[in-house]
């Protein structure tokens, strides 16, 4: 690999992806085929990607906290079951032959397209909630979510933003831009999870990964701050462009 013309292709991607990611979530459907066109093998790219992940969701989440629009207690909750399934999805994964791991990426993105589409008719920008009460049912389903997300951020990691921003505006009526900040809390937690496994397996090029990743912070932290300013109709407008680029990755490899 040409060091160089890697962190050319790799770096105006990642600022992309973590401008994405800091509005509406969904970035990683561009980081992670950013660095695969370099060449590095899948695991690489994962480690790669959950570093960038981990750092760029923080500084968005440092945004969102700071603008309150996080409600803490039922993202802290559902923090308790993501690890878990951070954990057992991460091994998994590392264990598999690279074929069953292509395998894998291909379902997640047909589901993500799916997901995705699926929530642009479930009028999500109607949500006004910012408070949740905890009642047992209400813990309960914010553990399964957490769960959830911690599963799929393990097995695949991009879309989770928008798997957590529909799961917190259908099930609990946040608004788009809460719903958005309590996933980048789970986010965060199940990143750093995986990235200790990738770490401790060698499955990181830093000379890629960290100017990548301060690429990817500036961009989250602009996302989040165009977001928390603009509202729900950006969030909304950039959902809109997560799914015409996942679309976009479904007919080019079918072609």
């Amino acid at each position: 690999m040409n060091l160089f013309i890697d962190l050319l292709i790799v770096c105006p991607l990642l600022f992309l992806a973590g401008l994405i990611d800091g509005i509406s979530g969904g970035g990683g459907i561009i980081s992670l085929p950013a660095y695969l066109l370099t060449g590095m093998p899948l695991d690489m790219a994962y480690g790669c990607n959950k570093m960038q992940s981990l750092l760029g969701t923080s500084a968005s989440l440092f945004k969102y906290t700071k603008s309150k629009l996080i409600d803490p207690k039922p993202a802290l909750i559902a923090c308790i079951t993501a690890i878990i399934g951070s954990m057992v999805s991460t091994r998994i994964m590392l264990s598999l032959d690279e074929g069953v791991k292509k395998g894998i990426v291909a379902g997640a993105m047909c589901f993500i397209i799916i997901l995705t589409l699926f929530t642009t008719f479930c009028k999500l920008s109607k949500r006004e909630k910012t408070k949740l009460e905890l009642t047992p049912k209400t813990v309960i389903i914010s553990l399964a979510c957490g769960l959830l997300l911690g599963l799929y951020d393990g097995f695949f990691g991009p879309g989770c933003g928008t798997v957590a921003l529909m799961l917190f505006t259908v099930l609990f009526g946040y608004d788009m831009r809460v719903a958005t900040g309590n996933g980048k809390v789970i986010i965060v937690v199940s990143n750093l999870i995986a990235l200790v496994s990738y770490i401790a397996r060698g499955s990181i090029i830093y000379a890629i990964a960290i100017p990548a990743s301060i690429c990817n912070i500036l961009g989250s932290y602009i996302g989040a701050h165009l977001a928390v300013k603009n509202g729900k109709r950006l969030v909304r407008g950039v959902l809109y462009l997560v799914i015409a680029v996942l679309l976009g990755q479904a007919f080019f490899k079918l072609i």
